[in-house]
């Protein structure tokens, strides 16, 4: 049975302009996003290889990428950092990606609303 080892990245803060309402693109806001990525990491354990796992600056720069591009959705947001993602990451390797957009504009107090995917 091969190994499971969680590689991720928590809380890559960003401002960004993705929304359904044309104040939320113009203004943006803050937007939280976590990525876990389950692989076997065998290599890089027994013999310090970074070549032998998933090289965490690489999984920064997509989303920082991805978070460039206005949508808006952040379902399709989370679909499209994992897409990207999936360019370099194994599909023997699960992915799950978790967006947080800080106070969204609704009618009461609320800190942040929520996609999670996996794949």
């Amino acid at each position: 049975m091969q190994k499971k080892l969680r590689i991720g990245l928590e809380g890559m803060e960003f401002h960004a302009h993705h929304g359904v309402y044309e104040e939320e693109r113009i203004k943006g806001g803050k937007y939280i996003v976590d990525v876990f990525v389950y692989t076997d990491a065998m290599q890089a354990e027994l013999y310090d290889d970074l070549n032998g796992t998933v090289n965490y600056e690489k999984i920064y720069s997509t989303v920082e990428q991805s978070m460039q591009q206005p949508v808006k959705l952040i379902e399709h947001l989370a679909r499209k950092i994992l897409d990207d993602l999936r360019i370099f990451i194994s599909k023997d390797d699960q992915i799950r990606i978790k967006v947080k957009k800080l106070f969204p504009p609704l009618s009461g107090k609320v800190a942040a609303g929520v996609v999670e995917i996996e794949d």
